[in-house]
């Protein structure tokens, strides 16, 4: 296991957070999406800092990791647009590996690798068509309900990204190497066993190279596990 001391923890997490929060797409995003495209950078760093506070097996859940009957892999479906792009994504997504409990809430990690195509309006100005390819380990706070059949829970994740067309539809992202940001409210079973829910996804490269404009997808996932 490896620890990290606190002060540590709490300056890399309150770095990082000031490094995203201010490294934002030069793009008018609409109020509604810089909110959740904060609560998707925020929320994610924050529950990094507590793992670690804790002295989660992060490092053994990511490599190795859950342990016990089923699959250890299944697959995510993912979909959505904003106001001139779309996507779908395929995905492999490793199940869910417990790091530590909070309030009632359960936290786990549950890594997703997955290829995207996207598509843009026809009348636009760039590439009318593009993929991506994102390794992206979500991570689940998660509470049962419905008398413990099943659980709700709010999903947070930030992994690299590669993005085939660095300038797709109206937006000029200057770099094919990007981040994807996530933000998710879900209902699944409570085995693990499957999971449908909102999803958020945000692309910037945190203004490596600008322009950096925004790409701000609403939208659904579904994930299944045998």
């Amino acid at each position: 296991m490896i620890s990290i001391p606190v002060p540590r923890v709490r300056h890399i997490a309150a770095a990082s957070l000031s490094s995203l929060v201010l490294a934002a797409p030069v793009h008018a995003e609409s109020g509604a999406d810089t909110a959740l495209k904060n609560t998707a950078i925020a929320g994610s760093l924050a529950t990094w800092a507590y793992a670690l506070f804790k002295g989660s097996p992060v490092g053994g859940c990511l490599v190795d990791g859950a342990r016990g009957p089923g699959s250890d892999w299944g697959f995510r479906l993912q979909g959505g647009k904003d106001s001139e792009l779309k996507y779908g994504m395929l995905a492999a997504e490793r199940r869910n590996c417990h790091l530590t409990d909070a309030l009632g809430f359960s936290l786990d990690v549950s890594p997703v690798i997955g290829v995207s195509a996207w598509e843009a309006d026809s009348d636009s100005a760039y590439a009318h068509h593009a993929w991506d390819l994102a390794y992206v380990p979500m991570m689940h706070w998660r509470t049962p309900v419905a008398g413990g059949v099943n659980n709700f829970d709010v999903e947070f994740g930030i992994g690299p990204d590669y993005l085939s067309k660095s300038s797709i539809g109206d937006r000029v992202k200057s770099t094919n190497f990007q981040f994807s940001d996530h933000f998710g409210l879900g209902f699944g079973s409570a085995s693990g066993s499957w999971r449908v829910g909102f999803e958020f996804r945000h692309l910037s490269n945190l203004s490596i190279k600008t322009p950096n404009t925004a790409v701000d997808f609403k939208g659904i996932a579904f994930s299944y596990r045998p």
